[in-house]
């Protein structure tokens, strides 16, 4: 299957018409179609209290309440896919320091010029003497005003699933990332692929739904690109209303922080070889543990025992080096971190029958 066609909504029109179409249809109130979590912990504690430092009409007129920031930006070059007014731009500018970047990239004439409007403010406010953002208004689809391999971390707020053109939007955050850099975004999923009908209705893209990936294909579609294995660091339920739900019948959502490393470091497997890390508990978010992914969580000062796609955190290039540790070189490989059952658990060919109760003989066909 050609997954990246499945999802693509541009033939015959522009990437800029398309999202010019969507915010068309998304009416008057930036926050009703929000789908990350209003809660106390959709914010990283180290950027909640920064929001003080953002102007209210950004924060205001800004489409999300939750923001994917990863720990360990200062000094980092981060892009800022379709930023809207910028709310996540400018927390992004406060963690990655007067040393650091931020390039905000925005359809929207509008909502971008809202986030320019602040700018000479809100460098004022953060105390820089030179300003440290960039606002450009573009696509994600296109980022070759961005060059290759420039770009620590990218990041992106519930607006990969308004992308008319996935595959396109994926190879370009694969560009533009340094090797280890990482793309950690938050965005809605589903559990099956929405009937092409469905998601062609802008209207239903512009609800932050129609638009959204089944989570598997978002797996092809980013392994396929050179991100070999996505992980899944927070994840929630996201709420739909009944004439929501009657749109999409049978279909579950759930909005997902995700962490992609670009590493070629990694493989789509996880594989052993033998390797440790230590996570030395110094993030100040995460005193006790180092949350990789939805289901793994490092102890602080403990040596674990971890896959290559895991270890690459602690290797040279990579800015989780600056709290975690790897012990090993990768000299020896042990195969299949969890145990290779198809290979440990086949039965000797002696007295092994088929189906009708025959010896296998060993064949090709």
């Amino acid at each position: 299957m050609d997954y990246p066609a499945y999802y693509r909504k541009v033939e015959g029109t522009s990437y800029q018409t398309y999202y010019d179409a969507i915010a068309q249809a998304q009416g008057a109130d930036p926050q009703a179609t929000a789908r990350t979590c209003n809660a106390e912990d959709a914010i990283p504690g180290e950027a909640r209290e920064k929001l003080f430092n953002v102007a209210a009409e950004i924060k205001n007129t800004f489409h999300e309440f939750g923001a994917p920031l990863p720990p360990l930006l200062e000094g980092c070059t981060v892009v800022d896919l379709c930023c809207g007014s910028g709310r996540d731009t400018y927390l992004a500018a406060q963690l990655v320091g007067p040393a650091g970047k931020v390039i905000g990239v925005e359809p929207n004439a509008s909502r971008l010029a809202i986030a320019q409007k602040y700018l000479a403010k809100e460098i004022k406010q953060f105390g820089y003497e030179t300003s440290n953002v960039e606002l450009v208004q573009g696509v994600p689809e296109d980022l070759s005003f961005i060059p290759d391999h420039s770009i620590d971390v990218v990041i992106s707020n519930c607006t990969f699933n308004l992308s008319p053109d996935k595959g396109a939007y994926i190879a370009e955050v694969k560009r533009i990332l340094k090797p280890q850099g990482e793309w950690y975004f938050t965005d809605v999923f589903t559990d099956r692929r929405i009937p092409q009908a469905t998601s062609d209705d802008v209207a239903n893209v512009a609800m932050r739904l129609g638009g959204a990936v089944f989570v598997e294909d978002f797996r092809r579609m980013a392994q396929a690109a050179g991100f070999h294995d996505p992980r899944y660091v927070i994840t929630r339920k996201t709420p739909v209303s009944a004439d929501e739900a009657a749109v999409y019948p049978g279909i579950s959502f759930a909005t997902i922080t995700c962490r992609l490393l670009n590493s070629e470091l990694t493989s789509d497997h996880c594989e052993d070889y033998g390797e440790e890390i230590v996570y030395d508990g110094s993030l100040p978010d995460y005193p006790d543990f180092f949350l990789f992914d939805k289901d793994i969580r490092f102890p602080a000062g403990k040596a674990c025992h971890v896959c290559d796609n895991v270890s690459v955190l602690g290797l040279e290039g990579c800015r989780y080096a600056k709290v975690i540790s790897v012990k090993g070189d990768r000299s020896v490989h042990y195969g299949d971190i969890h145990g290779d059952h198809i290979v440990k658990c086949a039965p000797d060919w002696e007295n092994v029958m088929d189906e009708d109760d025959q010896p296998i003989q060993v064949s090709c066909c």
